[in-house]
C-alpha cells in the first residue's frame, strides 16, 4: 500500500551535530547532504503514488540557535532554494510554501492583529 500523504522533516544539516549520531547524515559535508537527499527524495517518488502529496517541513536554512543572522555563511548553509531543486529533479511538484515563526521569533502587536483578521501565518526573514 502506498501513502497518500508524507509528513517529512529532514535532519539538520551541521548546525545540530552533536545532537545526532556519529554516522548520521548530519555529519557529512554539504555536498554529501545534498546528494544524500537527491537519491532518497529520487527513492520515495518512485515508491510513492504520482497524486502522494510530501509535506517537507524545513528550519534547517538558519543557525538561529548558535548565532546572529549577519554572522551565518549562505554558502556553509542548505537553504530551502536547494531542497527545492532537488525535489523538482526528483519529479515532486511544489505546491505551497507555507512560513510560520519560530516560537522564540516575536512579533509586534499591531502586525499579530493584522494576521489574525486576516487568518494568515507569519513569515519572518533576516536580511
Amino acid at each position: 500500500m502506498k501513502p497518500d500523504l508524507i509528513i517529512f522533516n529532514p535532519s539538520c544539516f551541521g548546525k545540530k551535530a552533536e545532537e545526532y549520531a556519529q554516522k548520521s547524515i548530519s555529519m557529512l559535508s554539504l555536498k554529501e547532504h545534498l546528494h544524500f537527499f537527491e537519491r532518497f527524495f529520487t527513492l520515495l517518488r518512485q515508491h510513492t503514488k504520482t497524486s502522494t502529496t510530501l509535506a517537507f517541513i524545513n528550519a534547517d536554512w538558519r543557525d538561529f540557535q548558535h548565532k546572529p543572522a549577519k554572522s551565518e555563511i549562505a554558502a556553509d548553509s542548505i537553504l530551502l532554494d536547494d531542497y527545492l531543486k532537488i525535489l523538482e529533479r526528483t519529479g515532486w511538484l511544489r505546491i505551497h510554501i507555507i512560513q510560520a515563526p519560530l516560537s522564540s521569533e516575536r512579533f509586534e502587536t499591531g502586525v499579530v492583529s493584522a494576521m489574525q483578521k486576516k487568518k494568515i501565518l507569519g513569515g519572518t526573514a533576516a536580511m
